[in-house]
């Protein structure tokens, strides 16, 4: 009996280890005179079809907010369960059944992806520190993503900012100050100047703002110095707001 319960409970361990969100970032320009959020509404079923099939666990389109200064204007963000998946060589759907059972949007999807939008570049990145209040909700229209493109400076960063985040950021969820927080990295696809990105999600922006002018949260002296610390290990690239126009997911 014992022998069987050290057994479950390597099998736990491993399955836990290997339990693992990779996200696909695939930066979008709209074309000229093109509607690109009309576009990603044929895609919608695509995606569902793909949620059922165990392929993704979330779709979302994110607008790039005035001011960011990039040749995108939008961000499209899909969760996978594993890199195969993600890469597109893993798990998938029979195209000639989802054509059968949507002929709409799949004479959409043909005819019309390549000329409302340009995909610019995209990135696969795994999930290295996620942080969530239990009733976040990313709402179209509402909720607001503050994406940070970081590049390490050395092997030190990841290890710091999860230390650094897991109490500060985690601080910051527990008061109401920001709904979610997550640090990654870039596994995958070449092309991009980062390393790392950090996504902090709020509900809306007056949330946003509220978190922005927090008083009432403060370092330490030794937070402060760790923080510090963990500047001097990344450099940040940029920093950009965007809100959610669209969310698809189980």
């Amino acid at each position: 009996m014992k022998k069987i319960m050290l057994t479950l409970v390597v099998l736990f361990a491993i399955v836990s280890l290997n339990a693992q969100t990779y996200l696909k970032y695939e930066f979008m320009k709209e074309l000229p005179g093109q509607d690109y959020e009309k576009l990603e509404k044929s895609w919608v079923n695509y995606h569902k079809e793909l949620i059922k099939a165990g392929v993704i666990n979330m779709h979302r389109i994110w607008k790039v907010l005035p001011g960011a200064n990039v040749n995108y204007d939008y961000i499209v963000s899909t969760a996978y369960n594993n890199y195969a998946d993600a890469l597109g060589i893993g798990k998938s759907i029979a195209l000639d059944e989802f054509k059968t059972k949507y002929p709409e949007d799949y004479i959409v999807m043909v005819n019309n992806t390549t000329k409302s939008r340009t995909m610019v570049k995209q990135v696969i990145l795994k999930v290295e520190l996620g942080l969530k209040d239990n009733e976040s909700k990313v709402v179209p229209g509402s909720t607001i993503l503050n994406l940070i493109f970081i590049n390490s400076k050395n092997d030190n960063y990841e290890k710091a900012e999860i230390k650094f985040s897991n109490k500060w950021h985690q601080n910051m969820i527990d008061k109401n100050r920001k709904d979610e927080f997550y640090l990654t990295s870039v596994v995958g696809i070449g092309g991009v100047d980062f390393t790392n990105t950090i996504s902090h999600i709020y509900k809306n922006i007056d949330q946003y703002t509220t978190g922005a002018n927090a008083n009432d949260v403060k370092f330490t002296t030794q937070e402060q110095a760790e923080y510090e610390t963990l500047r001097s290990y990344r450099d940040l690239k940029k920093s950009m707001m965007l809100i959610n126009v669209m969310n698809i997911e189980k």
